[in-house]
């Protein structure tokens, strides 16, 4: 199901750039077809398997599936993240995901938040420094520009700040605020929310609801992981796309990115020996709810 539901994704994304509609053959498997060509699609993670965590994701999704989320829907797993399947960690997960999912429209997305806790330590008068570590990291110098004195921030629990842009920069001052009433060498805690993007595939895809997302041990910004791994998954989709009475090959890597715009794949791959992809007409990159071309001809 989930290599499906990806698959989709891919589908839709090449149907409005080429003005075409692509749709899967269940009989055939990740073969798909606009009635004029056909279209055969490798679906690639850049990260080795992991067999528990499959187990783990699986689990989730069958949990998910026991609460009828409406139509097929896509989880994406942050980078880092993992995913409960105890109690009752587990159903208040569920919950959470049921509740995001009844407002989504085919086609549509949504964040799924879940409160995370942060802490903040002033570590001395002087200076003018936060040192940030965890999920708002990227945005240590907007914490830095807002506290008075030199400053720890906790956040490892958070492993995807909203990618909501107005609500980010409320959290900026709300921190400064914070720390304002901080003495030295005491500390304070506050909640935030983590978000991770689930969306709805369109109408056509087959109900039911899919957990994508890397090992939490695979960091994204491990350059040569996804380096080796791009070659590897290239060779293996060659071999198994190479004999398959179609008229287009497609593979669709899938990236461990908190958010589409800070992917760093494309330029990997780009950058490996031409000859792996010289057979291929797409190579596209999936990430966070978003499908990005790395090669893609002008026209079919």
């Amino acid at each position: 199901m989930r290599n499906h539901y990806l698959a989709t994704l891919l589908l839709d994304w090449l149907s409005q750039r080429y003005e075409t509609s692509f749709a899967l053959s269940d009989a055939d498997g990740l073969i798909a077809t606009d009635g004029a060509r056909r279209l055969a699609v490798s679906i690639a993670p850049l990260w080795e398997d992991d067999a528990s965590w499959d187990e783990r994701l699986r689990a989730a999704e069958q949990h998910l599936a026991a609460l009828d989320l409406p139509g097929a829907c896509l989880l994406w797993v942050p980078p880092r993240a993992t995913v409960p399947i105890d109690e009752p960690d587990a159903s208040y997960f569920a919950q959470r995901v049921r509740t995001a999912a009844e407002q989504l429209a085919p086609g549509a997305s949504v964040e799924v938040k879940f409160p995370v806790t942060i802490k903040l330590a002033k570590l001395r008068e002087e200076g003018g420094y936060a040192s940030v570590t965890g999920g708002l990291s990227r945005w240590w110098t907007r914490v830095t520009e807002n506290v008075q004195g030199t400053f720890a921030v906790d956040s490892t629990t958070l492993h995807r700040l909203t990618s909501d842009g107005m609500a980010r920069e409320e959290l900026w001052p709300m921190i400064g605020r914070l720390s304002n009433g901080i003495d030295v060498g005491q500390s304070a805690e506050f909640e935030i929310d983590e978000a991770w993007t689930l969306q709805r595939l369109p109408e056509n895809a087959h109900p039911g609801v899919a957990l994508v997302g890397a090992p939490p041990s695979v960091l994204p910004d491990d350059g040569i992981l996804v380096r080796r791994m791009a070659r590897k998954r290239l060779a293996t989709a060659n071999e198994a796309l190479a004999s398959l009475d179609v008229d287009l090959r497609a593979v669709a890597f899938i990236g461990a990115y908190e958010y589409a715009e800070v992917e760093t794949a494309s330029g990997t791959v780009k950058a490996i020996d031409p000859s792996l992809y010289s057979r291929l007409q797409v190579v596209s990159l999936l990430v966070d709810g978003e499908a990005k071309p790395i090669f893609a001809p002008a026209t079919l």
